[in-house]
Formats: structure tokens, C-alpha cells, sequence
């Protein structure tokens, strides 16, 4: 099946990787179809795009590329929303901030991973109460600024 999209043109995408949303990420309720596209083969980051509307991406990650150490449990309600019968076949993945004037500020919202079920494709965007978890955590560690250069 061939995708227009605003970023990255015209992609072909296997109907059997589109994953579909049974719960909408918070502020796009009305987008159900996603899938993945590489950012490229070296870089923690990938998009999320939408089947749906070809504007609408979101760049994500996984926490463990940047060393985060993140767990969370998936409520029962949930994981039976999902059809989860194998915890094996579940893959989850955050959506991030890249800042592209300084890419450094790059931050990832912990709060509401996306969960999806490899099995069936269903996914949703899961809300976490932890109070210790931010919709803004730093990717990078504070890099020291390097002094200006004064030339006389």
C-alpha cells in the first residue's frame, strides 16, 4: 500500500505493519492508523506517522538507548483492551521532543508510552500516574558549554 506523506514523500508500507489505535494518542482522536518509517539505520530515533493524515508524525524512541532505566506495568483493563496474550509480543516506545534549532534540549514524555500488541497491531498511548515520571525528561545530560572564544 502507498502512503503520501508530508516528510517523507510517497513511502510503501505492508498493510500488516500499520498498527491500529484503539485508544488515540491524547489530542489526535480522530487518527487511528499508524506505522513506523526509520529515521535511519543509525539513529535511537523513528517516526511515527500517521495513515491517515500526512501531516502528522511523531519522532519516539526507546528510553533504554539513552540509558533511562524505565518500567511500568500495563493495567489489566488495558492489556485486555490490547489482547495481550503474550508479554513477549508487546513493544513500546516514547514520543519525543527534538529540537531542531539545538537538538541537545531533546526530551521524552515518559508519561504516555505507546503500547502495541505485535500479535494483532492493536495499540493505544498509555497514561501513567507515577508522579516521578515527566512528559519532558531530558535524552542528553547537561553538555558543558564551551567557553566563547575572545580574539583580540
Amino acid at each position: 500500500m502507498k502512503i503520501n506523506t508530508s516528510r517523507f514523500g510517497e513511502v510503501e508500507i505492508d498493510e500488516n505493519l500499520i498498527f491500529n489505535f484503539v485508544e488515540p494518542i491524547l489530542g489526535y482522536e480522530n487518527l487511528t492508523k499508524f506505522f513506523l518509517i526509520d529515521h535511519s539505520t543509525e539513529s535511537p530515533f523513528k517516526w511515527l506517522q500517521s495513515a491517515e493524515n500526512p501531516n502528522i508524525a511523531f519522532p519516539i524512541t526507546f528510553p533504554a538507548f539513552f540509558g533511562i532505566d524505565y518500567q511500568f506495568v500495563i493495567p489489566e483493563n488495558k492489556s485486555k483492551l490490547l489482547e495481550i496474550t503474550n508479554a513477549d509480543n508487546v513493544l513500546s516506545f516514547n514520543i519525543t521532543c527534538v529540537p531542531q534549532e539545538n537538538p541537545q534540549e531533546s526530551t521524552i514524555n515518559l508519561v504516555g508510552p505507546i503500547v502495541v500488541n505485535m500479535d494483532n497491531k492493536k495499540s493505544l498511548q498509555l497514561v501513567l500516574t507515577n508522579a516521578n515520571l515527566s512528559v519532558k525528561h531530558k535524552l542528553f545530560k547537561d553538555v558543558p558549554q564551551k567557553p566563547a572564544e575572545v580574539k583580540v
